[in-house]
């Protein structure tokens, strides 16, 4: 597949949105502290801040979808991109279930129908969003990533993991296992958790999996260079640790262990989350891109001489 020309360099692009992005959020944010009013910062979400988590991983997809197709048929990575590409999918669905349909906004159009039921329906969408964008997506992430982790073994570049990388996931894995004490005396405290809440505690665990398996790609990549494909594999660990902090903050939040300040700043996470997942599958084709232009320099000069 030929890339055009005139394509100006997609994780540089992603990096420029993101950054506009963040720059209007944040004024959104400094407008609440200093009236008082909540206008700006929920308008900020409901519109400019759902319609770039939804872009994002609209590009997360296509990106992955254009990784895909650059490998043949019957190659590993060609199976590892195809099940990223799924995740990829997932995660855009579970973006516009939570951040549309699930949502009291002008994009909902759910909201322009007067009957009774368009809350609960509203209220399901937004579940199943984040069931759909949170298990389910880091299930087929888990085993696209699981394919990589192969194919760099096989290669003989598996790498170590250093004493920052076992401190990270070891972080994460403690986290889990204290929200999952703190669920357990719910539970002996006799409180009853809804299905959609049941499947949701499969999102820590596929976290710490994650993290494992992206941290390990990139170390093996590390050992080549540190190239496009490196930053690739970079681009998806960060996601990865991204979302766990996100999900940490809003544990912390829940629990009330940071004041209003802080948990309104970890909100922003989440859109360094979804750019960092774009940016995964952009550094790959960024890599193709350079191979194929670079081989057509070397045609082209080899005509001329």
């Amino acid at each position: 597949m030929k890339f055009p020309r005139s394509l100006p360099s997609i994780p540089r692009l992603i990096v420029a949105v993101t950054a506009v992005t963040l720059a209007v959020g944040l004024g959104a944010a400094v407008a609440w502290f200093r009236t008082g009013h909540n206008t700006a910062i929920n308008a900020f979400f409901h519109y400019p801040g759902a319609l770039f988590l939804i872009s994002a991983a609209a590009a997360e997809l296509w990106l992955s979808w254009f990784s895909w197709r650059q490998f043949s048929r019957g190659e590993t990575m060609r199976r590892a991109w195809f099940l990223i590409m799924l995740a990829s999918a997932t995660h855009l669905t579970g973006s516009l279930f939570s951040q549309v349909l699930g949502v009291d906004s002008y994009l909902n159009p759910l909201m322009y129908c007067d009957v009774p039921w368009v809350d609960a329906a509203a209220e399901s969408f937004r579940q199943i969003g984040l069931l759909v964008g949170g298990p389910l997506q880091m299930t087929l992430l888990a085993c696209g990533l699981l394919f990589v982790l192969r194919v760099y073994r096989r290669s003989g570049l598996f790498a170590r993991l250093t004493f920052s990388d076992g401190l990270l996931i070891t972080l994460l894995a403690l986290y889990t296992f204290r929200e999952a004490w703190q669920v357990v005396e719910f539970i002996r405290a006799g409180k009853v958790f809804t299905p959609y809440q049941i499947i949701a505690w499969t999102s820590d665990p596929l976290l710490i999996v994650l993290l494992f398996e992206a941290i390990c790609i990139r170390r093996a990549v590390l050992a080549m260079g540190r190239g496009l494909i490196a930053m690739c594999w970079g681009a998806f660990a960060a996601a990865i640790g991204l979302t766990a902090l996100g999900d940490i903050g809003i544990w912390a939040t829940w629990n009330g262990y940071l004041p209003g300040t802080a948990a309104s700043v970890g909100w922003y996470v989440w859109f360094l989350a979804g750019a960092a997942y774009a940016l995964g599958p952009a550094y790959q084709v960024e890599a193709f891109r350079r191979v194929e232009q670079g081989g057509c320099e070397v045609i082209a000069r080899s005509a001329a001489a």
